[in-house]
């Protein structure tokens, strides 16, 4: 695979942060930018502020006086619902900026008045460089270590060196300093952490910080600077009394063994890992803006998140670089955002890079049980729907999203999923089991007959719909809906599957509502339409992702169908990024595929900077929405991925579909895919040509059984198995049923 064609090129300086080339090991993160001086931004993913936001858990806050204050009102206007504001919208009644995810700065490299010629970011090996003119030649090479706490730059040059500390570090914590948003555009009060002021310390070859906050919490930046002969090598990382109680001297001795270790066997050591992580899957469709955001994508992917550590926040370890506090303080936004950026890695077969979210969710499940019982009165486990690096809640500004326990059910998909395209029947019984068990008793508890013996939410709501208006809180949505089918349909299927009395959640099912509709089309709730375009299409989760409705029988092929035709007709106006590859996906389900590639097509062209950064709004003026402004987050990258992935293979319908949704464009070219994991884990790989299957591969990890929906279009197939060949007659045949041996089996046209 060459992805050489796909990297990260700009050919004058990069004046912007978020366009910057990016660099990370899932721990450690570097963005390049800047013209001088050249800046590198440095950032870990587990450097927090995290004291507890005051009024977070006063006597009124709980999920009872939610309900109570909510249903005694039915407008903005009522005291009833300006008390309820009042006591639960916490982030900005309260002028204190945490808790918070916080920038360890950037260094500043000062070439001596020298101008940036060209900047690159190679995706194979995830190793930047920087050529520099004016004069003298120069240039910089770096990269994040893929196994070692460290980064590491390579200057050819004279180049004099700066520790910047963000300014809404220290300063007026009463907020008069108070910063730019980055969000708002708009002075924020309390947009300062008021810490002690850091000092740079030049000590020998060192050049570090210590920052004091205002508990023992302690973090800082070290650097290593080694001369060479026509430069220097530089050495840097992100420390903090959390690695130990003298972080500083333990973290030079830690920089002066990795320069032991020395730049070239740090890089070939990097390098093989890259090589590693890119062998793993392949898509090749011809079409080179899909496959540059695809392979783009992926290559954030690895350097934000890796098995072992945390999983990527908002802005995953590029924390933005603007003297800001992070945008939406840089959290664990489970209103989407989690959820779609871990959405569609074990399809792409990045299974050991994705595992970090299910396996820092389960890590942190004693304080959902908390938080449960704490703020919802119940037993079990409800997440905070923004939350700490710690996995404490943080409140939100919207508080229907913000404490909305249906988000936890949207998170515990990512359980299922891993377990299905695994096949691990132990992961099955010891952790996605004994998650959505606790999850399904804490919904349940929350659960009410109204007098007609369905069981129904208190309280429901849809993703951001109506803003922070009291109309969000709605009658029954199909959001809230089909996450509560998902989570008793899969309690079921998994105590079918584990030999466990499963009458319990079949009563459940059984006293659930059926979907909102007003004829075929699927509703915002049961009063309403979706009234007009909106970024989230939460009500139709029962369609993507959740796959309770696929499109097979006539009256469900109608819902796709009017569903779309609705959101169609309402257009674009107030989508941004992550709208795309959600609408991509659907259409894509319903076999639509010029309708999913020209949605793919719009998100490239329109959302996505030249170093692969999703930035929400339509920032390059292309008129697809009316949100043109640009901040950073992770997630839509992802569903990009999904719905290409939905494109290429569908798995969800009890068989498996190959090229299901494949545009005109590549209907005349070969199109393939490599090693792309299905339920049970299998790895498949396929090729097409002339919008026909002409070739399958499967590398099954134990005996199963596939059933294949016949594409091929063909008299006669061969199978190769275990050493033999035979001919299948299969021309009458919809469906193959293929009984795979452990290993490969592979099956093309004669």
């Amino acid at each position: 695979m060459n992805l050489k064609k796909y990297d990260i090129v700009y050919d004058e300086s990069v004046v912007n942060w978020d366009e910057g080339l990016p660099l990370g090991n899932g721990r450690l993160g570097a963005l390049i930018y800047g013209d001088g001086p050249l800046r590198i931004a440095i950032d870990r993913i587990d450097i927090w502020d995290n004291r507890e936001k005051p009024g977070m858990f006063s006597k009124e806050y709980n999920y009872q006086n939610l309900r109570r204050l909510v249903l005694a009102s039915s407008k903005n206007d009522d005291p009833a619902w300006q008390e309820c504001q009042n006591i639960f919208k916490v982030t900005l009644n309260n002028k204190t900026p945490y808790p918070t995810k916080l920038t360890p700065g950037r260094m500043e490299l000062d070439f001596g008045g020298k101008f940036v010629a060209k900047s690159t970011v190679s995706l194979q090996t995830a190793v930047a460089n920087v050529e520099l003119d004016g004069g003298e030649t120069g240039s910089l090479e770096a990269f994040v270590s893929a196994t070692e706490n460290v980064g590491v730059v390579k200057v050819r040059g004279n180049v004099s060196l700066d520790l910047h500390i963000p300014g809404y570090i220290s300063g007026d914590e009463n907020g008069e300093w108070g910063a730019i948003s980055a969000v708002s555009g708009e002075r924020e009060i309390g947009n300062c952490m008021g810490y002690p002021r850091a000092e740079v310390v030049r000590e020998g070859a060192f050049v570090f910080y210590e920052q004091k906050t205002h508990t023992d919490y302690k973090y800082g930046t070290v650097i290593l600077r080694q001369k060479t002969a026509d430069g220097e090598l530089i050495y840097f990382t992100v420390a903090s009394s959390d690695d130990s109680e003298n972080f500083i001297e333990d973290t030079k001795a830690h920089l002066l063994r990795m320069a032991d270790v020395g730049y070239e066997a740090l890089k070939k050591a990097h390098e093989a890992w890259w090589k590693r992580y890119w062998q793993k899957s392949e898509v090749t469709l011809g079409d080179a803006m899909i496959e540059k955001i695809y392979y783009r994508s992926w290559y954030l992917f690895a350097s934000t998140s890796r098995r072992g550590g945390f999983p990527m926040p908002l802005q995953g370890v590029w924390t933005a670089d603007d003297d800001n506090i992070p945008p939406w303080k840089g959290d664990y936004h489970h209103d989407t955002n989690t959820q779609v950026s871990y959405q569609s890695y074990l399809k792409a077969n990045h299974v050991d890079e994705g595992r970090c979210f299910v396996d820092y969710i389960w890590n942190t499940r004693e304080k959902y049980k908390k938080y449960a019982k704490k703020f919802f009165g119940v037993n079990g486990y409800i997440l905070p729907a923004t939350a700490t690096v710690e996995g404490e809640p943080m409140g939100g500004s919207w508080i229907q999203y913000s404490l909305s326990p249906t988000m936890t059910i949207w998170v515990a998909q990512s359980f299922d999923e891993y377990y299905l395209y695994t096949g691990d029947r132990s992961y099955l019984k010891h952790r996605a089991y004994p998650f959505f068990r606790e999850v399904g008793r804490a919904i349940e508890a929350l659960l009410e007959d109204r007098g007609d013996g369905m069981l129904y939410l208190p309280l429901t709501s849809s993703p951001e719909i109506f803003n922070d208006d009291r109309r969000a809180y709605l009658d029954q949505s199909n959001f809230d809906q089909a996450l509560l089918v998902y989570l008793f349909r899969t309690l079921k299927r998994y105590a079918d599957e584990l030999g466990l009395d499963a009458s319990h959640y079949e009563e459940i099912l059984a006293r659930l509502d059926g979907f909102a509709l007003d004829g075929h089309t699927l509703m915002l709730d049961k009063k309403q339409l979706l009234p007009a375009a909106h970024r989230h299409f939460s009500h139709t989760m029962c369609l993507y992702p959740l796959h309770l409705i696929n499109y097979d029988t006539e009256e469900h092929k109608k819902i796709y169908e009017e569903t779309i035709w609705h959101l169609e007709l309402l257009g674009m106006g107030k989508w941004v990024g992550f709208s795309y590859g959600m609408c991509a996906a659907i259409y894509a389900m319903a076999e639509k595929g010029n309708s999913a590639y020209e949605k793919l097509c719009q998100f490239a062209r329109a959302f996505v900077a030249e170093n692969g950064f999703h930035l929400n709004g339509d920032y390059k003026g292309y008129g697809y929405t009316t949100f043109h402004y640009r901040p950073f987050t992770l997630e839509s990258s992802f569903g990009f991925c999904d719905a290409l992935h939905e494109m290429l293979m569908q798995d969800h319908q009890g068989y498996l579909h190959l090229f299901p949704a494949v545009p005109v464009d590549w209907k005349n070219r070969p199109i393939s895919f490599k090693k792309l994991r299905t339920v049970g884990g299998t790895l498949v790989s396929a090729k097409a040509k002339s919008n026909r299957l002409s070739e399958v591969v499967f590398d099954a990890p134990r005996e199963t059984e596939i059933r294949l929906k016949n594409t091929f279009g063909g008299d006669c197939l061969v199978l190769e198995q275990g050493g033999r060949t035979r001919t299948l007659a299969a021309a009458d045949k919809e469906f193959l049923t293929l009984s795979l041996t452990k290993g490969k089996t592979k099956i093309y046209l004669a």
